[in-house]
């Protein structure tokens, strides 16, 4: 790590004071929902920065540059399943939901499955300063290609919709739902992917902890504590809640796009035109090739799931399922 300071700040010295955090990208919505298919599409488009694995590595911003220089130069993209046995690929450059960084700003303990609200006035000046400054060397690592606006996902930051505004009031949020029924079933399936991991990679400290990967909706310790994590009224209450929460504050969001994640993939180009206007982005270049690759993998299905217990999940959303259009009137 002092290599890499000494590099930063002698070498690879990286001028943030031209750059603004104005209208962050944030894609929101719960785990499973289609959100890293979102995020992957969207970090290919030229103006866009994000945060990436290696990134996400490190807490002092000042050496974000020299690493990603020393990735690209020495070809240091080593490749892996995101979970154990899950079918998503990620490198070292891929796009990063950051919760190192933003348990550490929002003072968030992800063993915690209770988080107090927070508010503005819970940080100092000097906080959210040094946060913005973390994303301006950020969308520094992006300036070749043109990058003037972070991007960033992350299922956790659903429930800190109004608190992420209060910090960047142009934020643009773009709310992307999936049937209920198949995300229920799905978190159970990433739940199992996280104790996997955990027990093959945890720390010694931590032994015995298992991080539960499901939004800190307001109910989500009651619901451990009645059904434990693996139930899929546990999880089917968590995706309504999260849908629920997300009703009851957009309107007082400034700039809020929803899209249905089936939407997509039936027209992946309209509903990612839409999306662009909504961010006040270009279209792509002419030559944004991975983009464009990005967008006809839509639909490619990598694994089969089969999910069941969909009563289950109506009984207890229905009406939010039924808002989206996910059960037909009766």
């Amino acid at each position: 790590m002092v290599f890499l300071r000494l590099l930063g700040r002698r070498v690879f010295r990286a001028d943030v004071s031209r750059i603004e955090i104005e209208a962050p990208i944030f894609i929101i919505g719960t785990p499973r929902c289609g959100s890293t298919m979102l995020y992957e599409i969207l970090s290919c488009h030229e103006r866009t920065a994000y945060i990436t694995t290696t990134m996400d590595l490190f807490r002092d911003p000042q050496v974000f540059y020299a690493v990603e220089w020393l990735r690209h130069k020495l070809n240091l993209n080593v490749k892996g399943e995101r979970y154990l046995g899950d079918s998503v690929q990620v490198d070292a450059g891929s796009p990063s939901e950051g919760m190192r960084f933003w348990g550490q700003f929002l003072h968030r303990d992800p063993f915690e499955l209770r988080w107090p609200r927070r508010s503005l006035s819970d940080f100092s000046r000097e906080e959210i300063d040094a946060a913005k400054h973390y994303l301006k060397h950020v969308v520094f690592c992006f300036r070749a290609r043109g990058a003037n606006r972070f991007l960033n996902k992350s299922p956790a930051l659903v429930t800190e919709l109004e608190l992420i505004q209060e910090i960047f009031p142009g934020a643009r949020f773009i709310h992307l739902v999936r049937d209920g029924r198949l995300v229920a079933n799905s978190m159970i399936k990433l739940y199992r992917r996280q104790v996997e991991q955990d027990a093959r990679t945890q720390h010694p400290l931590f032994k015995n902890r298992h991080l539960i990967p499901y939004p800190r909706v307001a109910r989500l310790a009651e619901y451990i504590d009645q059904w434990g994590p693996e139930d899929l009224r546990t999880t089917a209450h968590i995706w309504d809640d999260c849908i629920s929460y997300v009703n009851g504050i957009k309107a007082r969001l400034s700039h809020i796009h929803e899209v249905r994640f089936e939407d997509i993939m039936e027209r992946p180009n309209d509903e990612l035109d839409k999306i662009l206007a909504f961010c006040d982005l270009p279209a792509p270049a002419s030559g944004a090739a991975k983009y464009r690759a990005k967008i006809s993998r839509l639909g490619k299905i990598h694994h089969k799931n089969v999910y069941n217990g969909f009563e289950v999940v109506e009984a207890i959303a229905g009406d939010n399922l039924s808002r989206y259009g996910y059960l037909l009137a009766a």
